[in-house]
Order: C-alpha cells, then sequence, then structure tokens
C-alpha cells in the first residue's frame, strides 16, 4: 500500500512535536555516533516528521519512501526550511538506493516491519559500510490498555476472523534482530526512550482514521470487509467505552531500539 491518500493529513493523525522529533534526532546520532559528514539511511521517510532533524545536522542524510505524496509533503518542508537533503522513491523490499557500505547508520520508524527479514538482513549488511554500523528502529508507544492499542488489537482479532493474519512490529523486530545476531553476531543496546507526552484520544477517532485509509491495517481488502470489520468494533468500542467521542487522555512514548551489525 502506498498510503498515498493519508499523506495530506498524516502529519496531523501522527503528531510528534518538534521538541520530541529533536530528541529523537539527537539520541539517534549520539547511538550511533554519527560524525560529520556520516550517512544516515532513512527507510520510510514519509512526511519527514521525524526526519526532517536528521537533516538539521552535519550529516549526509539519505531518505527513501514507497509513497511518492509522502515524500512531495517532505520535500516542501525541506524547502521551506532552506536545507537540503536526498529523498528518494524506492521499494524497502527491492535494492535500497544506496552505494555499498557507505552507510554509518540506518533508521526507521513505520516502515522496516513491511520488509522481508532476509532482505532487511541482507540489505542492512550490503550498505553498512566495512566498520560496521547501527541499525535503529524507532516507534510511539503506549501503555497497552490505553485506547489506541486496545481498539487495535480488537480490529486485528476482528480481521483475522475474517481470514487475515495480524501484522505485529514486535515480532517482526524481534526476529530481525535475531537473525543479525545469528548471521554476524550483532551486538544489542538497550532500549532507549527519546520522549514522553501525553496526548487526550477519544475511541471514534481511531475508527473515523481507519475508515478514511483505504484498505485496513496495511491490507489492501474489499470495501465490504473493511465496512463490516469497523462496524463490528464500532459495536464493541460503544460497549467497551460508552461515550465514543470522550477525549481519554493516554501517555505516549518514542522508544528507540537499536543494534550494531558488522558489514557483509
Amino acid at each position: 500500500m502506498l498510503y498515498e491518500d493519508q499523506a495530506a493529513g498524516f502529519d496531523e493523525r501522527a503528531a510528534i512535536s518538534a521538541e520530541v522529533g529533536e530528541s529523537v534526532a539527537a539520541a539517534v546520532a549520539e547511538i550511533a555516533g554519527l560524525r560529520q559528514a556520516d550517512t544516515l539511511l532513512d527507510i520510510g521517510a514519509g512526511t519527514g516528521m521525524l526526519s526532517l532533524y536528521f537533516i538539521m545536522q552535519p550529516i549526509r542524510y539519505v531518505g527513501f519512501d514507497l509513497s511518492p505524496a509522502m515524500l512531495a509533503v517532505f520535500r516542501e518542508k525541506v524547502e521551506a526550511a532552506r536545507l537540503c537533503a536526498e529523498l528518494l522513491v524506492a521499494d524497502g523490499n527491492g535494492r535500497w538506493p544506496i552505494e555499498d557500505g557507505s552507510v554509518a547508520a540506518i533508521f526507521s520508524a513505520r516502515a522496516l516491519h513491511h520488509v522481508s527479514v532476509d532482505h532487511a538482513v541482507a540489505e542492512t549488511r550490503r550498505v553498512l559500510r566495512p566498520e560496521g554500523g547501527w541499525l535503529i528502529l524507532g516507534r510511539v508507544r503506549r501503555p497497552d490498555d490505553s485506547v489506541k492499542p486496545t481498539l487495535r488489537r480488537q480490529m486485528l482479532k476482528l480481521l483475522e476472523e475474517e481470514g487475515y493474519s495480524g501484522r505485529n512490529r514486535d515480532t517482526h523486530a524481534e526476529a530481525l534482530f535475531s537473525a543479525l545476531e545469528e548471521a554476524i553476531g550483532g551486538e544489542r543496546a538497550q532500549p532507549r526512550v527519546a520522549g514522553r507526552w501525553t496526548r487526550g484520544h477519544a475511541p471514534l477517532d481511531s475508527i473515523v482514521a481507519w475508515q478514511g485509509k483505504e484498505g485496513l491495517a496495511g491490507y489492501n481488502i474489499t470495501e465490504e470487509v473493511k465496512e463490516r470489520v469497523l462496524a463490528q468494533l464500532l459495536v464493541w468500542a460503544k460497549a467497551r467505552y460508552g461515550n465514543l467521542e470522550a477525549p481519554l487522555e493516554q501517555e505516549e512514548y518514542f522508544q528507540l531500539e537499536a543494534i550494531y551489525v558488522q558489514a557483509a
């Protein structure tokens, strides 16, 4: 799925403050020990909501995404800030658009779980510089009992009942890190929280957001299945929360997981 339909409203829906963005960029640079002119490869650069802060550092930034519309939003931000960046349209399941042995660190926040583990391992080893480098994964996390994770779990359960197996980023990340450890003895760093905040979120917000997307949970499903799943989710949510329009405070934080790996 290209996420072309989400580009215009993506930043508003997935909003992360400038303060957190700066903190994430600084933490990635510190973990990877990035120096001036080192290359950072960003997989799934999207609208640059986070990645814009990488470009502000004295490094070479190369970001790619499958969605031209998402990158178009990113380019507007780069131009407005009078910065320079290499932004490329490419598929993570194909050859990553960077030279062999040229990368000091790879970062991905929302895309690498769509890439097969074997391919991600092979490309990670190909692009990292001869002395090795870092693979760093970032994501927004929330308490398991808060609104968004609770609704997503139920939505995935309903999708599984329709014959679609759920996709889990944590399972993919663990498989990827384990494969890198087995292949080349990669060494993990302790997970690191790069920013915390609190946000009000109404249960109906998630359902409306899913209604406005193409497909559901990364699957290109029929509109009939999507409507059935979301109708069932709406009934379930009403029974659980009552007023679906009332915002509920939820804690959120941005976590980085990193592994140091040797190049091929």
